[in-house]
């Protein structure tokens, strides 16, 4: 990149400026260079930071998911449970109904 820009540089001071100071050129590649490095430093730091901010994201997105599971689990557990407990207590009665209805015709 910094070869392109030197070059793109170059042709401009050879076909486009009107007084070239040749002894800058070298100067004004160096400063090319240095800005495409700083450049290039602070693009890998942040698609760095935007990848951990990504990963984050995701494995915030995965607890959650497991959380649901585990309340949704939990929620199951729970119905059955009272699910059981009303049958039991229908039985009951049911039980104490047919044996108060045996006693009735007796």
């Amino acid at each position: 990149m910094v070869g392109a820009m030197s070059l793109v540089l170059i042709g401009y001071d050879l076909f486009f400026a009107t007084k070239v100071v040749w002894w800058q050129v070298p100067l004004q590649i160096l400063v090319a260079f240095i800005a495409v490095g700083l450049w290039s430093f602070y693009s890998y730091r942040s698609q760095a930071k935007r990848r951990a901010a990504d990963q984050q994201k995701a494995l915030a997105a995965q607890q959650r998911a497991e959380r649901l599971a585990a309340q949704q689990q939990a929620a199951a557990k729970q119905a059955a449970a009272t699910q059981r407990r009303n049958r039991q207590r229908n039985q009951q009665h049911q039980h104490q109904q047919s044996t108060e209805d045996q006693r009735d015709d007796s």
